[in-house]
C-alpha cells in the first residue's frame, strides 16, 4: 500500500506543478485545439477553440520518470510494469505526432491511418518482447470458464488487437472536458485493486502513478478545461488499461471495467454502419456522449445536458461497472 501512496503522491504533486507551466507555454506557441464542427444541430463547442491541447505531454512523462525512479528504488521491476510502461510511452508518442499534425498542419485527421496502425502494432509487439524477456507466462484466459490458451503467437495477436482497439476507444471518449480523465481514473483504480490482491507491486506502483497524474491533470482538465489531453494522453491511457488487463490475466475484465469506452466505440460503429447502408442515424450524434449533451437521457433536444451532467452520468456508469466486476468476477 505504501508503494501505491508514494507513487500517487509523487505524480499528483509533480503533475500539478508541471501542467500549468506546459499549458502556458503551449498557449504561447499556439498548440491549441481546433473546433472543426459546430452548428445549429450540434453542441456548441466554439468557445473551446484556442484551448491548449496535447496535455498528455504534461502527465505521461511524470508517470514514466516517476516509475523509472521509484521502481529502481523500491526494486519493483517485474516485466509486467516495464512492458506496460513501454506501451504507454509508444502510444503517447504516436498520439503526439497525431496532435502535432492537427495543430501545426491544420489537418483534422492527423496522422495517416497506416503509419498510425503500424506504429501501434509495433508498440504491442515490443511490449510482448519485454514480457518474454521477463519470462512472462503467455496464456490467454478464455471467457465463461473455457480454460486457457497457451500460445505466444495467439497472445501476441490478441495483444495487438487489444491495444489498438482500446487505445482508440479511449481516444473517442475524450470529447468533453474531463470525461476521459475521470473515466480512466475509475478504471485504473479497479486495476490497482486487482494488482494489490495479486501482489504485483510493479503494477501497483505504475497504476498508482497514473491515478495520481490523472488526478493532478483533472485540476486543469475539468469543465471548463484550460487544457485538453489530446491524442498524446488518450491513446496512452487506453494502451495502459489494455496492458493492465493482459498482464494481470484479467483480459476480458476491460469489457466491464472499460464499459464506457466500449459503448462510445460501439455507438460510432453503429452510427456509421446504419448511415452507410440505410441512410439513417440511430443516435443524435456520436460518440454517444454528444447525444446526451444534445438531448439528455430522453433524447429531447429541448432539454440538453451540460457537460457536468454528461460527465457525472458516464463517470457513474463507469464506477458501477467497475464495482460490479470487482465484487462479482474478482473479489
Amino acid at each position: 500500500m505504501s508503494t501505491f501512496l508514494v507513487g500517487l503522491l509523487f505524480s499528483l504533486i509533480v503533475t500539478v506543478l508541471v501542467v500549468p507551466r506546459l499549458r502556458d507555454w503551449f498557449k504561447k506557441i499556439k498548440v491549441a485545439q481546433m473546433v472543426m464542427r459546430t452548428g445549429e444541430h450540434e453542441p456548441d463547442h466554439a468557445a473551446k477553440a484556442g484551448t491548449p491541447t496535447m496535455g498528455g505531454a504534461g502527465f505521461i512523462p511524470v508517470v514514466v520518470i516517476g516509475f523509472i525512479i521509484l521502481a529502481l528504488i523500491t526494486k519493483n521491476t517485474s516485466s509486467t510494469g516495464w512492458a506496460t510502461l513501454i506501451a504507454i510511452v509508444v502510444f503517447a508518442i504516436v498520439g503526439a505526432f497525431d496532435d502535432s499534425i492537427k495543430v501545426f498542419n491544420h489537418r483534422d485527421e492527423g496522422l495517416r491511418f497506416l503509419p498510425k496502425l503500424f506504429a501501434e502494432i509495433a508498440a504491442a509487439i515490443l511490449g510482448v518482447v519485454v514480457l518474454a524477456l521477463g519470462k512472462f507466462d503467455f496464456f490467454l484466459s478464455l471467457p465463461f470458464g473455457l480454460g486457457e490458451w497457451h500460445s505466444v503467437i495467439v497472445y501476441t495477436l490478441f495483444t495487438i488487437f487489444w491495444l489498438v482497439g482500446w487505445s482508440n476507444a479511449t481516444n473517442l471518449t475524450d470529447g468533453l472536458d474531463g470525461l476521459a480523465s475521470g473515466t480512466a481514473i475509475i478504471a485504473y483504480v479497479a486495476y490497482l485493486v486487482i494488482a494489490i490482491v495479486q501482489g504485483d507491486m510493479t503494477m501497483v506502483l505504475l497504476d498508482g502513478l497514473m491515478i495520481g497524474a490523472l488526478l493532478g491533470f483533472m485540476f486543469f482538465n475539468h469543465y471548463p478545461a484550460t487544457i485538453f489531453m489530446g491524442d498524446t494522453g488518450s491513446l496512452a491511457l487506453g494502451a495502459g488499461l489494455a496492458m493492465n488487463s493482459l498482464v494481470l490475466h484479467h483480459e476480458w475484465s476491460i469489457l466491464i471495467i472499460g464499459f464506457v469506452f466500449m459503448v462510445e466505440t460501439l455507438s460510432v460503429i453503429i452510427q456509421v454502419t446504419s448511415f452507410h447502408f440505410f441512410k439513417k442515424r440511430i443516435f443524435l450524434m456520436t460518440p454517444i456522449h454528444h447525444s446526451f449533451e444534445k438531448g439528455g437521457l430522453t433524447g429531447n433536444t429541448e432539454k440538453p445536458w451540460n457537460e457536468w451532467q454528461v460527465n457525472f452520468f458516464f463517470w457513474g456508469i463507469g464506477l458501477i461497472m467497475a464495482v460490479i466486476y470487482l465484487l462479482i468476477w474478482f473479489l
